[in-house]
């Protein structure tokens, strides 16, 4: 890792050459996008990530919305894209109007199990549509123009579901993915020992590694409690829980400043900086954490 060169990744990062940053995006469930794309101006990003119905809840169309980022920042989008919701057929139209609208890269993902679900194909499937779509072909006949879309997967790092994550990068490489963004990581073993299991496994591609930046303590127990295939340490937990020392009337914690948070998310990336090709960056709305991480690692 750290050394891996992949043109597919600069040409995402436009003229970039050196350690690419993608910053996640808030969802939106609303049809007015003002308050994303002042969100996406305040910020420092080296290409923006555009989220889909995140836990299977209502969000305005990713594609649409990267492509109005794209067109008002001039910043590379890369939209998010599930499984869920669509046919095989479904997935390739929306893909078509991506590739019209600009959009500069997909991440395949197979998506959160909602109320009614399609998954006529899964994430390395989409691969492969986007793959052939880019080769000018749709279930093996020729189509009238190709797309040109970045490819990019999703692997989580985290304790209890590691080994199946490093088969199925393996797969999802295979079918075409070109470079991979992994889900938050908020311990240093949890992240030597991902980057070593992608390294036995084989695998080339490049890897942004996902960092979020805890806003509170509430948020991050929420994470623990909620949210399969992500675990945050005690250790993390209690610096945060220090961060809010004041309590309300039930002596619950208040709302951290959030330096906590960012303050740990750049100690961790410190420590691992020689192994990174790329960070991707999910500030949960703060602004702030998500500049002050750019700033750092681009010193």
């Amino acid at each position: 890792m750290g050394n891996v060169q992949c043109t597919i990744i600069i040409v995402i990062m436009l003229d970039l050459q050196n350690f690419p940053i993608t910053v996640e995006l808030s969802s939106l469930a609303g049809s007015d996008v003002s308050a994303i794309l002042e969100e996406a101006k305040s910020l420092y990003a080296d290409a923006f990530n555009i989220p889909d119905g995140i836990l299977g809840r209502l969000t305005i169309d990713p594609i649409v919305l990267a492509a109005r980022v794209r067109e008002e920042t001039n910043i590379p989008t890369i939209a998010h894209l599930t499984c869920r919701d669509s046919t095989k057929l479904g997935l390739a139209q929306k893909l078509l109007g991506a590739a019209n609208l600009k959009v500069d890269g997909i991440l395949a993902l197979s998506g959160d199990a909602g109320k009614k679900n399609v998954f006529e194909v899964r994430a390395s499937g989409l691969v492969e549509l986007i793959s052939e779509l880019n080769s000018r072909k749709f279930e093996g006949q020729e189509i009238k123009s190709p797309t040109n879309l970045q490819i990019a997967v999703a692997v989580n790092p985290n304790e209890g579901v590691l080994e199946n994550q490093i088969e199925y990068l393996k797969e999802k490489t295979a079918a075409g993915a070109q470079f991979a963004q992994t889900q938050p990581v908020f311990d240093f073993a949890t992240a030597e020992k991902f980057f070593d299991a992608v390294k036995e496994a084989g695998i080339k591609i490049p890897i942004l590694f996902g960092i979020m930046p805890l806003k509170s303590l509430k948020v991050a127990e929420y994470f623990n409690e909620k949210v399969h295939g992500i675990t945050i340490p005690d250790e993390v937990i209690e610096r945060l829980r220090a961060d809010c020392p004041s309590t309300d009337s039930v002596g619950s914690p208040q709302v951290s400043s959030g330096q906590a948070g960012a303050d740990i998310a750049i100690e961790l990336l410190e420590k691992l900086k020689d192994r990174l090709d790329g960070v991707h960056i999910m500030p949960l709305g703060k602004v702030e954490s998500a500049n002050r991480i750019y700033e750092f690692l681009k010193k």
